[in-house]
């Protein structure tokens, strides 16, 4: 049978029924209060058993509303809750408008978080698409360097990224790597941080809130292979500047000394949802060649070919060009050239092996090098290139456009650079020496036959010519020589030799031991040698002299002025320079100087020499007949490598 349901009743207001009042099963009625009670049924224990009131709330008459006294609790509350009229009657003027007592509670709450989003600061940058930079100073190059080809490198970093010859990574070898520090991001006072390599994390830690009331404790410290680093306050922020204090806080953080796992790898930064960015900075290559310095060798040079060779003659001495005919070769090898990297570089110097240093005084530069120079070599080089077997490149160097002797030095420098090393400053032997003229003129700082600088009168440039000696003695062979000079055929033994821009006493042996090979000067010319040289100007009384090196004697003459010659018959018209002209008149057998303000000397300068009353224009026949001769007398050891004439 059904258990039957009593009802107890009560009309006194107020009146709450107690444990002795009601059985289980029985309800209690204030019906003056419209309250209705029951006992609640424990199991048995009869701990806690009470009187519940089924009932707590009070109906406005009429309907419409009810009232509670005391605290509600609800897991889930949905409905229009109205705000109502406050304690005091009204609402006071605020940051917002003032609601109406029929306005919802939802939509006051939004008013409200709506304004304090406006006085809330912004929150600190986050790390979420930031560059992770390697620390390049831990590294073992701080410059990047490219893959080879001819191999896949082992990929530790997720499969969507893959390493690809001829692009440059960072390159470590010692298996330890750290990056640099991320500055100022946050929030660093909640959320889980964590740094990885590759897929591996290295360090972990959950983010405290450091600074207030509530503050747990500092971050700064190293958890692992992640340090943290000056956590402070986000008010204290360069980077995010006008934050207030105690909203946020921001951090500093990197990876420290982490393992490197050979091969190519990537590091990056997680704090929550916020990831730091996959970036080229943050790649590297863990290289695990072995692979030794580069070594520079030489083969043997190779001279220019005598059947087209292009030559220039100088007292009889033949030297090469400016040109391409008379270029210099040899081969270069360089042994070890890459490992699992190589130098490439950027701009001009992108895929050098070799560098040729700067030209040298006789020829020009042999010229940069690249990979695909040499042979079997591409762009990008493969691995091991040069290994065991060096790799060869064919260089060449062509004379230059000067006059000179090369005896040493002849060819640049090479230097040659790669990840494992270099080898620097490095030149092929020299060959023998190497005669040059080349195809301009060249008068002002050398000695050339064919122009000798001279600015006498009306006369620029080089505007004095070599003659012929005539004889092997101081006064020469008479006043009628003076004969053109042919600089390709072999000279008197008397007549000094202008060989590489110098003149000098000769007796050298230009059939060996030289280049380009020439006649042999070594035998009967150990006496004293004569330069004799032409200048053609009218009005003339006098001139400087100036040459730079060292002489034995110099003389002057006229040789078309009859007066000039008569007078100095004993020395076939030669008047000396080493000797103080006179005092009044021309020089003469009694005074055959014609140095003036100082005898003219054996270690070179500028001297003066005067015809006294007499000059150029006397000379007989037309203006091409005003010529003035200089003799000079070299002795064994004599040279020099500059003459010039000029005004007085």
């Amino acid at each position: 049978m059904a258990t039957p349901f009593r009802l107890k009743r009560s009309s006194v207001t107020g009146k709450r029924p107690g444990l002795t009042d009601l059985e289980i099963g029985e309800l209690a009625l204030n019906f003056y209060d419209g309250h209705l009670f029951a006992e609640r049924d424990t199991a048995g224990v009869g701990i806690g058993t009470t009187v519940a009131l089924l009932t707590p709330w009070i109906e406005d008459f009429g309907g419409g509303t009810i009232r509670y006294t005391g605290v509600v609790t609800a897991t889930t509350y949905h409905g229009d809750q109205i705000v109502g009229t406050p304690t005091v009657g009204s609402f006071r003027t605020g940051a917002m408008s003032s609601p109406g007592v029929t306005d919802k509670t939802k939509d006051q709450v939004e008013e409200i978080n709506y304004i304090l989003g406006k006085l809330v600061p912004s929150q600190p940058d986050t790390i979420n698409g930031v560059d992770v930079n390697m620390d390049t100073g831990a590294l073992a190059e701080s410059t990047k360097r490219a893959l080879c080809a001819g191999f896949t490198p082992t990929n530790n970093t997720p499969a969507a990224t893959a390493p690809v010859a001829g692009t440059e990574y960072y390159r470590n070898s010692n298996n330890v790597v750290r990056t640099q520090y991320l500055t100022e991001y946050g929030p660093g006072d909640s959320g889980t941080l964590k740094a990885y390599i590759n897929t591996v994390g290295v360090g972990t830690t959950a983010l405290n809130r450091s600074f207030g009331l509530d503050a747990v404790k500092s971050d700064n410290g190293t958890y692992d292979k992640l340090q943290i680093a000056n956590d402070k306050d986000a008010s204290g922020s360069t980077r995010n500047t006008g934050i207030s204090s105690l909203f946020y806080e921001v951090l500093d953080m990197r990876i420290l000394d982490a393992t490197s796992p050979n091969g190519f790898n990537s590091c990056f930064f997680t704090h929550g949802t916020a990831v730091t960015n996959g970036n080229t900075n943050s790649f590297w290559y863990e290289d695990p060649s072995t692979v030794g310095a580069p070594v520079i060798s030489f083969g043997t040079v190779q001279t220019p070919d005598i059947s087209t060779d292009v030559i220039n003659f100088s007292s009889g001495v033949p030297h090469y060009t400016e040109s391409t005919n008379n270029n210099f070769s040899y081969v270069v090898t360089v042994t070890n050239a890459t490992g699992d990297m190589y130098y490439r570089s950027t701009g001009s110097s992108t895929n050098k092996l070799l560098w040729s240093e700067n030209q040298t005084t006789g020829f020009t530069a042999g010229g940069t090098k690249l990979f695909n120079q040499f042979a079997g070599g591409a762009h990008p080089p493969t691995r091991n290139f040069g290994v065991g077997a060096g790799t060869t490149v064919l260089v060449t160097h062509t004379p230059r456009n000067i006059h000179a002797t090369i005896t040493s030095n002849h060819f640049n420098r090479w230097d040659c650079w790669t990840p494992y090393g270099n080898h620097q400053n490095q030149r092929v032997s020299d060959p023998v020496p190497v005669n040059i003229m080349g195809t301009s003129e060249d008068y002002t700082n050398n000695v050339d036959e064919d122009k000798i600088e001279c600015t006498v009168g009306a006369l620029s440039g080089g505007s004095a010519t070599r003659v012929n000696a005539g004889a092997g003695s101081d006064v020469g062979a008479g006043t009628s020589t003076f004969t053109t000079f042919d600089a390709t055929v072999t000279p008197a033994v008397y007549e000094a030799i202008v060989r590489g821009g110098d003149l000098r006493h000769d007796q050298t042996n230009y059939s060996t031991g030289y280049l380009p090979v020439g006649p042999d000067l070594s035998s009967g010319r150990s006496g004293t040698q004569y330069f004799q040289m032409k200048i053609v100007q009218t009005a003339i009384s006098g001139f400087n002299i100036s040459y730079t090196g060292s002489l034995a004697g110099c003389w002057v003459m006229m040789p078309n002025n009859v007066g000039w010659c008569n007078g100095l018959n004993n020395t076939n018209g030669w008047a000396d320079m080493f000797t103080a002209a006179p005092n009044s008149g021309a020089p003469r057998n009694a005074f055959p100087g014609c140095s003036s303000g100082g005898v003219m000397d054996t270690n070179g300068g500028t001297f003066t020499c005067t015809f006294g009353t007499e000059t150029s224009s006397n000379s007989t026949g037309n203006e091409s007949d005003a010529v003035i001769l200089v003799r000079f007398k070299l002795t064994s050891g004599n040279s020099i490598s500059d003459i010039s004439f000029s005004d007085t």
